[in-house]
């Protein structure tokens, strides 16, 4: 009974809003539509941060906790990302066009929707953070 209750409490956190192409993890908005997130990029000339993830994913729930609440990490995505979120399990297309092969996985790519930078796995807050601001430079 615990379990399903954390499990359900999780699903709670995320806000989706499939008519719009947003999705809210903890702090952080984020485009689903991969189409007009690569052209806002484009648009915009600002690096794109792709976050794979699913439900089920436990260092998924970790990563978003921990660094999707942090301040300074809310900030700089926002100010400086096009942020894209894929969950792995419903988006199997870009999940396979991306070769994410296990959540969560961190992408980067530069305006052009050209990968500058992979995270595979779970990473701490201040590594990631020390990343989003050596990319966003």
């Amino acid at each position: 009974m615990l379990a399903l209750l954390v499990l359900f409490g999780g699903y709670l956190a995320q806000s989706n809003d499939s008519d719009t192409g947003k999705l809210t993890l903890k702090g952080v908005k984020f485009n689903t539509n991969l189409t007009a997130a690569l052209e806002a990029a484009k648009a915009q000339g600002k690096p794109v941060f792709v976050y794979a993830w699913s439900q089920y994913c436990g260092w998924c729930k970790k990563f978003e906790e921990e660094t999707f609440t942090n301040q300074s990490v809310i900030k700089t995505l926002n100010e400086n990302f096009i942020l894209i979120s894929i969950d792995v399990d419903k988006q199997r297309n870009e999940t396979r066009n991306f070769r994410v092969r296990g959540t969560p996985t961190e992408i980067f790519l530069d305006s052009n929707g050209k990968e500058i930078k992979r995270i595979p796995g779970y990473t701490d807050t201040q590594t990631f953070l020390d990343s989003i601001n050596d990319i966003s430079k």
